[in-house]
């Protein structure tokens, strides 16, 4: 199945997501695959792809040798939800068999996805109100190994780093809520 329809040289992007890319080989196909694969295309032709569909495809729109970049329209994302967006930009489309080496090497977010995330819950000040430190630096550790660790030796480790003088523990972005050790 070859991919067809995702190159649009000189579109300009408004409320889109661009990621720049770096490819080998550098060819239409595997531009198109990249960006086909990582939006609304399938490998193989579906009865669902409808026109409003077909609108919402990702745009390869620069191209300069090995490198180029690709317009995700907004829409295509859940506001305030990272993994979706790099499982989307940045998923499966590194094992495709039209491309023997890409490199995602940017990533500029549009105005309505970055308006999504509210950023820190506290910030530093607050933290630091939270804490009570005012004049010198927040003194932390991140708890290993990352994964695996059950709840009671996870709080173990962390109340031992704690009574040890640190000031913060944080959980690495692997931990999230695992049967081993739920939130």
């Amino acid at each position: 199945m070859t991919y067809e329809g995702y190159t649009h040289i000189g579109y300009k992007p408004k409320n889109d997501i661009v990621c720049s890319f770096r490819i080998e080989p550098s060819t239409d196909q595997a531009r198109e695959a990249v960006a086909a694969e990582s939006s609304v295309g399938t490998w193989r032709e579906v009865a669902t792809m409808t026109p409003r569909i077909k609108k919402m495809g990702a745009k390869v729109f620069w191209i300069k040798g090995n490198n180029f970049k690709i317009a995700y329209p907004s829409e295509l994302f859940e506001p305030g939800n990272m993994p979706q967006i790099f499982s989307s930009v940045a998923g499966n489309i590194f094992n495709m068999k039209e491309v023997k080496n890409l490199r995602l090497e940017d990533v500029d977010f549009s105005d309505s996805i970055v308006k999504s995330f509210p950023g820190p819950r506290y910030g530093i000040k607050g933290v630091r109100k939270i804490m009570g430190i005012k004049n010198r630096p927040l003194v932390g550790t991140i708890i290993k190994p990352k994964l695996g660790l059950d709840s009671a030796n996870h709080a173990s480790v962390a109340y031992e780093a704690w009574a040890g003088g640190l000031d913060i523990v944080k959980d690495d972005e692997n931990l999230s809520s695992q049967k081993f050790n739920p939130w």
